[in-house]
């Protein structure tokens, strides 16, 4: 997502040996985003289980979760520094297992929310450090390694609670399982040298982006590539299941699908962008492709077209992930931190009041209505990105 304001511009020194570190990054990445998809596939599981209604279901999974995470990603930096890059990581995976280990064996809604918490407090304090230490120890091609990490653990989490849902198992062993998969990541993680950095802080950022169009053209393609799939993980197979009648499993399989092709796509997307490809399909056209998918998912119910769509979703959520960062953080380069982290901050914020309202319409019978509104919200911010943005701003 952001590398954080605990080294804003500065040069980053790196420790002499990094054997490991990119599997480190990866289940870092994969451990804690596993929880953004994690429920997917039990939403009817736990609405009977507690008696419980969509919208409380995407409190649950949406809000808690992301809610916390934006603070744990604002605290981020901080930590980082009173204790270092790589403990705070650490932390990160111990507070993802806790929260899981707790939501698994909860006997309430209240528990449910306080295991959700300290999985978003978890995600929040991975998304900061991660990426900073991913480019410390191998440059710009371990931070993609981190962003298509991040889509694999969404992924993960939807297709297991959605295999093991529809195969009856239990939802307590599904978050068993996801307590499980954050430790994985601290043998790799436990002992490793951190990368030290020199700081600077230049500051002034906010004060132009108030008043340039560039930002919020900018801003709305975050959105578009950030906010959406994140309430993706949250519904897609709730949707797939109940609106256009496929199996937990099958729908379970089409999120994996889209979520897994967008991981692919994220490493398309900047080997395209470093060879000079067309500005305009990596920006506006790539939306426009995504709309394409979430439109047909809305219109369509058979098994053919949705997974064409997923498809068309995943290839144009993340084709402009590279080209939208460094456009981000070419607006201010003196502080090229400060408008990645600020985009990316609004883009994990603005799900928390969306996923229980979607829930709620989604319970009365709305799907088709909320994925043509997020494919219109997507085309939009597509057609704002047909001139993509470019230059610093003065």
């Amino acid at each position: 997502m952001t590398e954080g304001r605990d080294q804003e511009s500065g040069e980053a020194t790196a420790p002499p040996a990094h054997r490991g570190a990119a599997l480190a990054v990866a289940m870092l990445a994969i451990g804690t985003t596993w929880n953004v998809g994690n429920m997917g596939g039990v939403v009817g599981e736990l609405g009977d289980a507690f008696d419980i209604s969509l919208s409380t279901i995407g409190l649950l999974s949406g809000t808690v979760l992301l809610g916390v995470s934006a603070v744990g990603a604002l605290i981020a930096p901080v930590v980082s520094e009173r204790i270092g890059i790589v403990r705070t990581m650490v932390l990160a995976l111990v507070l993802c297992a806790v929260g899981n280990l707790l939501f698994a064996v909860s006997s309430g809604v209240a528990l449910l929310a306080v295991g959700r918490a300290l999985a978003g407090l978890g995600l929040g304090l991975a998304v900061v450090p991660g990426p900073v230490y991913a480019r410390a120890t191998g440059g710009v091609k371990r931070v993609a390694l981190f962003g298509a990490a991040v889509q694999l653990g969404i992924a993960g989490g939807l297709a297991l609670s959605s295999l093991l849902g529809d195969a009856g198992v239990s939802w307590r062993v599904v978050f068993l399982i996801s307590a499980a998969i954050p430790l994985l990541g601290l043998p790799l993680l436990i002992g490793r040298q951190a990368p030290s950095y020199t700081r600077s802080a230049k500051g002034g950022f906010l004060r132009l982006a108030m008043r340039s169009p560039r930002v919020w053209r900018l801003s709305a393609l975050f959105l578009s590539i950030f906010s959406v799939p994140l309430i993706l993980g949250s519904w897609l197979v709730h949707y797939l299941s109940v609106d256009n009648g496929l199996s937990v499993t099958t729908a379970g399989i089409l999120a994996f699908v889209m979520f897994g092709v967008s991981a692919a796509a994220r490493f398309v997307g900047g080997t395209l962008s470093e060879r000079g490809f067309s500005p305009l399909l990596l920006a506006g056209g790539a939306a426009w492709i995504a709309a394409a998918g979430l439109a047909i998912l809305a219109l369509d119910d058979s098994l053919v077209l949705a997974a064409i769509a997923v498809v068309a979703a995943g290839v144009g959520f993340a084709l402009p992930y590279g080209p939208s960062i460094v456009r981000a953080e070419a607006l201010f380069p003196s502080e090229p931190t400060e408008p990645v982290s600020m985009m990316t901050t609004i883009a994990v914020i603005v799900p928390v009041p969306l996923v229980p309202w979607i829930g709620s319409l989604l319970d009365a019978g709305d799907g088709t209505a909320v994925f043509l509104g997020l494919a219109a919200f997507v085309a939009i911010a597509g057609l704002l990105n047909v001139r993509p943005v470019a230059g610093a701003l003065r």
